[in-house]
């Protein structure tokens, strides 16, 4: 499927002096192996820069907003997106870097509360009734499941320790939550911010996992949507987190004379269109 996906932000100098020298660093996209980006035009025009994690930004000059003025840029990004199974893509991966990742994505970070002694508990509970990492992370996909209420959009992000106490939460606890138990068994695990399309306008905002599973490398684990290993063409994948556990969309850096921080607000519509379009 092709998307034409259209970013619209806008920064309003809140404060009572100009601001000057701004910068805006944006998320676009990051690299998924199941979307191609064909077509990226950015309004004013911006310098792309990728980043940690294989995420692509673009920074943006700001011009200079007096107080009460606002500077509203735009991009245009079409991307291909195509149903991927990665169970069906097995790989040799050497011992080295298995070592590296469970040491660089198995670590305690906000949302992913590893150290919980609920989470430990539950975590110790699903290891003993398996054998291998992608049984563990199977079974956690389904406890995570089965444990939490599935809500719509919720004001906050809770986190794994707060979302396994309530037994609710929406995309993020569970993202969340399967997240720190992997982590809690030093099976590398972290976090894709993106959106779900459903055919209209407003596409709805989503977050997801990504597990890496000996054999098969990093592998998609959606378990608010029940998705393990695949990824459908509604699938758009923007922020990846792990080395932290949460990149705002937008970023900015300025001079400013007050204590008044600027505002910041993102507009995001989607839509399909033809291929060759």
């Amino acid at each position: 499927m092709r998307l034409r996906i259209e970013m619209q932000a806008s920064i309003q100098n809140m404060g009572t002096s100009k601001m000057k020298d701004g910068k805006m660093f944006w998320h676009l996209y990051t690299d998924m192996a199941n979307q191609f980006v064909d077509m990226i035009d950015v309004f004013p025009p911006a310098r792309f820069v990728e980043k940690a994690e294989r995420n692509m930004i673009a920074v943006v000059k700001i011009p200079e907003l007096s107080p009460g003025e606002s500077f509203t840029p735009t991009v245009i990004l079409r991307i291909d997106t195509t149903a991927r199974d990665w169970l069906m893509e097995p790989q040799d991966i050497p011992d080295q870097i298995k070592s590296r990742l469970r040491g660089t994505f198995g670590k305690m970070k906000k949302f992913w509360e590893v150290e919980d002694p609920v989470i430990q508990e539950l975590s110790q509970s699903i290891a003993e009734r398996v054998s291998s990492d992608e049984a563990y992370v199977r079974l956690a996909h389904d406890v995570v499941r089965d444990r939490l209420k599935l809500k719509t959009h919720l004001d906050e992000r809770r986190g794994a320790s707060r979302a396994i106490r309530e037994k609710e939460g929406d995309c993020d606890e569970h993202a969340d939550l399967l997240i720190a138990l992997a982590r809690a068994v030093k099976i590398p695990a972290r976090r894709v911010l993106g959106h779900y399309y459903k055919g209209v306008p407003e596409p709805e905002p989503h977050a997801w996992c990504e597990v890496f599973v000996e054999r098969l490398g990093w592998i998609p684990v959606d378990p608010a949507l029940n998705r393990f290993g695949v990824l459908n063409e509604n699938y758009f994948s923007r922020i990846r987190e792990g080395l932290v556990s949460q990149r705002p969309p937008i970023q900015l850096k300025v001079n400013r004379d007050t204590s008044t921080a600027p505002t910041i607000e993102e507009h995001i519509r989607m839509e399909s269109v033809p291929n060759g379009s």
